[in-house]
């Protein structure tokens, strides 16, 4: 009974709540009837028979609901636009840049950011295959830094192969036509040359002031048409469903901050980039500091070759970078010394060659001197649309063997022959390939062999252990074996032949005649010593040399 109850205590509820018009006779009868009755079977006979107009009242709403929300998608599908595939631009943001044809000539295909070597080389490139550029800079006025100095002859054959050679005149550029390297301590001496007889087919390399370099590019990238330069600060990037589409930034006459588009976007803000961080992970890692300090220098007294000197207490370079100066590129392991002065004055001074001590001493006495730190910053995959990140904001080595400037201008020159294949830029699938053989063309024709080994020598060069030490003396005798293997190493470092397995035939000469001296070192009986010397340099060299070797190729 207490079944029956409840079932029509809800029937009951269900019809009273139903307004007077939708109490139909027969369906209102029927429920009077069953509440008469005791039998279950009475009930359910009735909801049977009535089954139909039970319905009815009970989907009627739920029917006027769907019909209603039916009716809503259909309205929004007719006006949603289809997505568009990842090789397209959205047409919402295409129309940013490529709403009527009289924009289209006026907005740029690329926006590069950042008119340091770099930007104003790939501008000038760029604008010569016919491409529309904008180059932002922060400052149009010249960089006063002493970074990026010395171009390898690799480097400079590009610069002429680019139709940059110009680029130089006015710089007062030397002629560095190879390496001079002393080791104070093991009382080694190199003097590597880039080409031993005057008609080869092989150019010297140059060294030049920084900031006039980069003035003298800028100067032929304004005078083509096609390429336009801001000067404002990047603020950042403009992204829209995960592709960049543009930047943001602070104008410096007006100082507001605007926005531009264009499909293709290169950061090349350099060192100390703002942008980097927005677009990969890694952050570079600082190995050293090294101070620049320009000293006066006469004329008779500038030097064809950049002399390398390494004692107990400093590393340190010299190279000329006018008629008139030479700068001195010390490297300073360790933290950075409170006095700077006193570091230069104690450490560099009394073993800087009795020619220039005079000029050092001045120059140190009226602070010419600047310090900068020595990054480490592998290169990474970045698959992300609509940007390329190069120079220093991508990719960061020691120093100390001056192939920076190369490296760029070999960058360019990738770049600059897979874009000429690509007649627009918005074919995001097509520069993504382009990315891939950028990576892998790179490594093979420079990066791989210019990173480790700048790495490795300053690891060498700094180093005060004995281990270390004995394989820095393998490395200056390996080289003083003769013409053959002086020269190999120094086209290597001069970019003249980077490839991988040259590289890896050296050290693995080096490191054999590494393991020979740690043998011919010891007496017959205490061979067992050498043993134990020999598997501590390959722990010690392969531990170092394999992560880095790693970090370089799995990119």
């Amino acid at each position: 009974m207490r079944r029956i109850r409840n079932t029509n205590s809800w029937v009951h509820f269900y019809f009273e709540s139903l307004p007077e018009v939708r109490r139909t006779k027969s369906f209102w009868n029927f429920y009077q009837e069953s509440k008469m009755t005791t039998s279950s079977e009475s009930f359910f006979s009735y909801l049977y028979n009535y089954f139909e107009d039970f319905l009815f009242y009970i989907t009627k709403d739920v029917l006027l609901v769907f019909a209603l929300t039916f009716i809503t998608l259909m309205c929004w599908k007719k006006s949603w636009k289809q997505k568009p595939s990842g090789t397209q631009l959205k047409p919402t943001l295409k129309k940013k840049w490529d709403t009527s044809s009289t924009l289209k000539e006026k907005s740029p295909e690329v926006i590069i950011v950042g008119a340091g070597v770099l930007g104003s080389a790939f501008a000038t490139v760029l604008a010569r295959d016919g491409r529309r550029v904008t180059v932002i800079e922060r400052s149009m006025s010249e960089p006063d830094t002493f970074a990026g100095e010395v171009l390898q002859p690799g480097g400079y054959k590009i610069l002429k192969l680019l139709g940059l050679e110009n680029s130089l005149e006015g710089c007062e550029a030397s002629k560095l036509r190879g390496f001079q390297i002393h080791d104070l301590v093991n009382k080694e001496k190199n003097n590597l040359f880039f080409r031993l007889v005057e008609n080869e087919d092989i150019e010297d390399g140059r060294s030049f002031r920084h900031g006039r370099f980069v003035m003298g590019l800028r100067k032929i990238a304004m005078a083509e048409s096609n390429v336009k330069f801001i000067e404002g600060t990047v603020i950042n990037l403009v992204e829209d469903d995960g592709c960049i589409i543009g930047v943001q930034y602070k104008d410096k006459k007006s100082e507001n901050v605007k926005e531009l588009y264009a499909p293709l976007t290169v950061v090349a803000d350099g060192l100390f980039s703002n942008i980097r961080k927005h677009l990969i992970s890694q952050k570079p890692n600082v190995t050293s500091h090294f101070a620049g300090v320009t000293m006066k220098t006469p004329q008779e007294l500038l030097l064809t070759k950049m002399n390398t000197i390494i004692s107990d207490s400093s590393v340190f370079s010299i190279y000329t970078i006018s008629y008139s100066e030479s700068r001195v590129l010390i490297n300073i392991a360790g933290e950075v010394p409170r006095n700077l002065k006193d570091y230069l004055m104690q450490s560099v001074y009394p073993v800087m060659p009795d020619h220039h001590k005079e000029s050092f001493c001045e120059a140190v006495q009226n602070n010419n001197f600047k310090l900068l730190p020595a990054n480490y910053l592998p290169a990474a995959t970045l698959n992300k649309s609509g940007v390329i990140l190069l120079g220093d904001a991508y990719n960061i080595r020691h120093p100390l063997t001056g192939g920076g400037m190369s490296i760029i201008l070999s960058d360019i020159a990738i770049w600059r022959n897979l874009l000429q294949n690509i007649p627009c830029l918005d074919n995001y699938e097509a520069i993504l390939q382009a990315k891939k053989k950028f990576y892998w063309l790179r490594k093979m024709n420079c990066t791989f062999v210019m990173n480790i080994s700048a790495e490795l020598t300053h690891q060498m060069f700094s180093a005060k252990d004995s281990t270390t030490l004995l394989v820095r003396k393998a490395y200056f005798e390996y080289r003083n074996f003769g013409e053959k293997y002086s020269q190999k190493s120094a086209q290597m470092y001069g970019m003249l032949t980077p490839k991988p397995s040259s590289l890896i035939c050296f050290l693995g000469g080096v490191l054999i005649h590494a393991m020979r001296l740690a043998l011919k070192s010891e007496p017959w009986y205490r061979k067992h010593h050498a043993v134990c010397t020999i598997g501590t340099i390959l722990c010690k060299m392969l531990s170092f040399l394999i992560p880095l070797a790693y970090s370089e190729m799995c990119q």
